[in-house]
């Protein structure tokens, strides 16, 4: 969208004319992708940058310009072009999408703390700081998506990456295009960053297909608080105490048949301190939706966005009701 000056004098407009980076020797690494980095929300307002040309995986010298978190749990790889048209930046984008989607919650957080030591800042609240951006309570796990979101930033884009990235849209990837433009005017400098794939009267329309598609998962995303609540409430009347033994009463995926698990896969007992669940399968602790997550991934079973509403489908053993139902009865019989 062009700037235009108001001429006052003569009531008219002018279209400001824009400059470009290369002229203006206003470089990538060194001037744009720090000022976007520090004020994301030019980008998207709900974004938590993790890192800066993040590189953490072997074999390979590639680097991710602006890696970021939403709050729903999705990475984001950001990546900038200063040149017109943006070359090849989307196939370079998807591939750095695959190379973090199998990134989890510690190793975001590692990546965090290199990021703030290159900066010069204190790394000791790396995870707090994402915690608190996600909205964790004190016993959650965090869950990261193995779905990453694209955002591409240039000043332009050739035909060649806007078909791509439409037609990827329509796949079901949340990928973006966002034009930055350089303004000179009376020796101020101006950026103007718009988005411009989906277009904003289309972005809605994306969303909601998105949605329909992914609809068990985002309301396993919305649910995300209530979990912890039913722990809170199983706890504070006494029905989970030290030792309380829990089996899965129902998969937690269409996909992976209950009678295919393993016994000891089934079995976990609470620990009250830490409120989390020692699984018999490995004798490791889990929050109860870190314990679906990691029963899918023993079985191969994709994750998906958001985090398992665990109570769902796990139950104190010798009782057929769930962890959530029995937390919705008890609390009815507290408040009738």
């Amino acid at each position: 969208m062009p700037f235009y000056e108001i001429d006052t004098d003569q009531t008219k407009l002018q279209k400001l004319k824009p400059t470009d980076f290369e002229s203006e020797k206003f470089l990538e690494r060194q001037h744009l992708q720090p000022l976007l980095r520090d004020k994301t929300e030019a980008i998207d307002s709900g974004i938590f940058i993790i890192s800066e040309e993040f590189s953490n995986w072997e074999d390979s010298k590639r680097r991710i310009d602006l890696l970021g978190l939403d709050e729903e749990g999705n990475l984001v790889v950001i990546e900038l072009k200063r040149v017109q048209e943006g070359a090849h930046m989307e196939l370079q984008a998807l591939r750095y999408a695959a190379m973090v989607s199998a990134m989890d919650f510690e190793a975001v957080i590692d990546a965090h703390e290199q990021f703030l030591t290159k900066l010069g800042r204190d790394s000791k609240n790396a995870r707090s700081e994402i915690r608190k951006f996600l909205e964790l309570e004190d016993s959650e796990d965090g869950l990261i998506s193995n779905n990453p979101r694209i955002i591409l930033i240039a000043p332009s884009f050739s035909q060649e990456i806007t078909t791509t990235v439409l037609w990827l849209n329509g796949q079901g990837i949340d990928i973006r295009c966002m034009e930055v433009i350089l303004y000179d005017i009376k020796d101020s400098k101006f950026l103007n960053v718009e988005q411009i794939i989906p277009l904003p009267s289309a972005a809605d329309y994306q969303i909601k297909i998105r949605e329909k598609t992914n609809q068990a998962v985002r309301e396993v995303s919305t649910r995300q608080k209530r979990r912890e609540k039913t722990i809170k409430i199983l706890v504070e009347n006494s029905i989970l105490q030290e030792g309380t033994r829990v089996y899965l009463i129902r998969s937690p995926k269409p996909e992976l048949d209950l009678n295919h698990i393993e016994d000891k896969a089934k079995h976990a007992t609470f620990q009250k301190d830490s409120q989390k669940f020692k699984w018999d399968l490995d004798e490791s602790s889990y929050s109860i939706s870190g314990l679906c997550k990691a029963l899918c991934e023993k079985y191969h079973i994709p994750v998906g966005s958001g985090a398992f509403p665990g109570p769902e489908y796990w139950a104190i053993e010798n009782e057929n009701k769930s962890l959530s139902e029995r937390a919705k009865q008890k609390y009815s019989e507290n408040n009738d």
